[in-house]
C-alpha cells in the first residue's frame, strides 16, 4: 500500500480510503467491524464516514474499531447532514458546527477528527461564518485538518480565499464525486486543488458499481445499487442509468478484457492513477469485497489500458446536469 500526504500537509495516508457509507445499514456492527479489519490488515489506513450515515450508526460503529488503534488510524469525518427537527439542525452555522463535531466525537469514542469536513455547499450561511467555525475546531483541537466535500471550484475558490483574508485555518482537501462517468472534477476542481495544493479524494470511483460491467442496459443485479432492494438506489439510477453511459461502460469491458484485467482493477486504478487524486474512497458490503479491492488494487495494469479506458469515456465527458444527476448529490 502506498501512503501520501494529503495535499501540502505533512499528513500521510493510503491511497485506497476505506467508505464508512455502509456500516450500520446494509451491514451490521459485526460486519462492519470485519470489514474494517480486514482493510487495516490490507495497510489500509485512512476511513471516511460523515454524521449522517445511516443516522450515526455508521460513526458509532468505527468508534468502536478505533478503540485501541486509534493513532494508526486517519480519520475522516463530515457535517452539515440534518442533526435533527429543529431550524438550527443542519446548514453549518456556527451554533450547528459546535455541536455536530461534540456529537460525532461522542460516536466515534475520541478525542479528535484527523480530518473534517462540510459535506455540500452550505447555501444558506455566510461563507464568512462556516469558514471561521470550521477554523475555531480545528483551535480548539477537535479536528487537526479540515476540508470540504461536493464544492464547486468557484465555492472552493471563494472558501480559500476567505480564510487567507481572515487568517483563519484553511481548508487542506475536498471530497469529489469522480470516475470515467464523473469526469467533470478534471475541468476546474482540479486546476484550483493543484494551484492551492489541496488533497482530493475521490468517492464513486466504479460509479457506484456500474463501471463493473454487471448493471448494463436498465437491468439490475440483485444486491447493486441500482436494484430496487438498495435504499438508495434511485439517487444512483438518477445519476449514473443513461445509454450512452452504458455504451462507454461496454467498451471499458472490452478494454479490460483485452488486457486480461479485472473492471475492478482498471477503473479504480484509472482514478487513483491521476495525479491529481490523493485518495480513493472504496466501499465494501462484505469481507470478500475488501479483499478483492485490494487485489485489484496491487493487479497490474498497463498504461494502454489506463489511456484506451480514458479515451472511451470521452464520449460521456460531461456535466452531471447533461446525463440527468445533479452535482452536489453526495
Amino acid at each position: 500500500m502506498e501512503y501520501v500526504r494529503l495535499g501540502r500537509t505533512g499528513l500521510k495516508v493510503s491511497e485506497y480510503c476505506m467508505g464508512g457509507d455502509n456500516f450500520g445499514g446494509q451491514m451490521d456492527e459485526v460486519e462492519s467491524l470485519r470489514v474494517m479489519a480486514a482493510a487495516f490488515d490490507g495497510g489500509v489506513n485512512f476511513i471516511d464516514t460523515a454524521n449522517v450515515y445511516e443516522e450515526g450508526r455508521s460513526e458509532t460503529f468505527i468508534g468502536k474499531f478505533l478503540q485501541g488503534r486509534r493513532y494508526d488510524v486517519i480519520l475522516a469525518t463530515k457535517g452539515n447532514g440534518r442533526l435533527g427537527l429543529g431550524p438550527n439542525d443542519r446548514q453549518v452555522s456556527r451554533k450547528y458546527a459546535m455541536q455536530a463535531i461534540d456529537d460525532s466525537l461522542r460516536r466515534l469514542r475520541t478525542d479528535y477528527i484527523d480530518l473534517y469536513q462540510i459535506h455540500d455547499f452550505p447555501t444558506h450561511v455566510p461563507i464568512d461564518e462556516f469558514v471561521d467555525a470550521y477554523s475555531d475546531v480545528v483551535k480548539s483541537g477537535k479536528a487537526r485538518y479540515i476540508g470540504v466535500c461536493n464544492f464547486a471550484a468557484f465555492q472552493l475558490i471563494e472558501a480559500l480565499w476567505q480564510a487567507d483574508k481572515r487568517t483563519a485555518r484553511r481548508f487542506d482537501c475536498l471530497q469529489t464525486r469522480y470516475s470515467l462517468l464523473a469526469r467533470d472534477p478534471e475541468r476546474e476542481l482540479f486546476p484550483v486543488t493543484r494551484e492551492h495544493g489541496l488533497g482530493v479524494m475521490a468517492f464513486s470511483p466504479r460509479a457506484g458499481g456500474l463501471l463493473l460491467g454487471q448493471d448494463l442496459h436498465f437491468k439490475a443485479t440483485p444486491g447493486s445499487r441500482f436494484s430496487p432492494d438498495f435504499r438508495h438506489f434511485q439517487s444512483f439510477r438518477d445519476t449514473y442509468w443513461s445509454q450512452a453511459n452504458f455504451e462507454v461502460v461496454e467498451k471499458i469491458v472490452d478494454i479490460a478484457a483485452k488486457y486480461g484485467v479485472s473492471m475492478n482493477a482498471l477503473t479504480s486504478q484509472w482514478v487513483i492513477k491521476n495525479p491529481n487524486v490523493t485518495a480513493c474512497i472504496m466501499g465494501a458490503h462484505t469481507v470478500e469485497h475488501v479483499r478483492s479491492n485490494l487485489k485489484a488494487w496491487h493487479e497490474d495494469v498497463p498504461q494502454e489500458a489506463i489511456d484506451e479506458a480514458t479515451a472511451a469515456s470521452e464520449a460521456v465527458r460531461t456535466t452531471y446536469a447533461e446525463v440527468g444527476g445533479t452535482y452536489n448529490q453526495g
